[in-house]
């Protein structure tokens, strides 16, 4: 049997050597062929060409939408319009407008508060039908309270007769209120700047359908309140 030749070192060496190159060569030749190897160009261009226009997004054609997580809020109640205690016959009330106060003689008269009705029966105190209103009055304002900016309410007791005619006024209660701005107010027995003449004198030209009682028309009474400054 032959022997195995024998290496020195050096030649050992030397032989390491070309296999290292021989490694290092094979990878510079992949390199190269990956580098340099041909590659389709782009129908518009080169890769670091790209025509990017045909992706931009207009913002301005974008609408934003918004889903409301909770419904939208009731609206607010309007306020309440103050009105008469009694029914009004809207179709019977004749326009404030077109009243002559000159065609009412003096209503604090004694004289003619016996003449304006009839002769006086029994008062019902609580008629199954009470009065409703048909033409209303509003007083005139007099110049005084208007430049001491008085705000007042004025409660009145109207006498009604048969006729549907107020035979008597009078003042049942007075709230002057501290400011034209204010919801605080205080009870008087006077207020003077000629308010209460004003509104008596209103009251007596109201109109009302009469009142009944069993099917009988009564006398009786109706409470209105009078507003100034509001």
């Amino acid at each position: 049997m032959a022997d195995t030749p024998k290496y020195s070192n050096q030649q050992k060496s030397a032989y390491r050597i070309r296999i290292l190159m021989s490694i290092v060569v094979a990878q510079l030749l992949c390199i190269a062929i990956v580098k340099f190897w041909p590659v389709q160009a782009n129908e518009r261009g080169s890769f670091n060409q790209n025509d990017f226009s045909e992706d931009v997004v207009t913002l301005e054609d974008a609408v934003i939408t918004r889903q409301s997580s909770s419904p939208p809020p009731p609206p607010k109640p309007t306020a309440p319009i103050p009105e008469p205690t009694d029914e009004i016959i809207e179709e019977e009330i004749t326009e404030i407008n077109n009243i002559e106060f000159s065609e009412n003689p003096d209503p604090l008269s004694e004289a003619v508060i016996g003449e304006q009705g009839d002769e006086e029966g029994p008062v019902s105190g609580n008629p199954q039908q009470p009065p409703r209103i048909i033409r209303i009055v509003e007083p005139a304002t007099p110049d005084a309270a208007q430049q001491a900016n008085i705000k007042a309410e004025i409660t009145v007791n109207m006498l009604v007769d048969k006729a549907g005619k107020v035979q008597e006024a009078s003042i049942k209660e007075i709230r002057l209120y501290d400011s034209p701005n204010s919801s605080d107010y205080k009870m008087v027995q006077t207020i003077g700047y000629g308010l209460t003449e004003a509104t008596l004198n209103a009251a007596l030209q109201w109109t009302f359908k009469p009142a009944r009682s069993n099917g009988e028309v009564v006398w009786a009474y109706s409470t209105q309140i009078f507003t100034f400054g509001f």
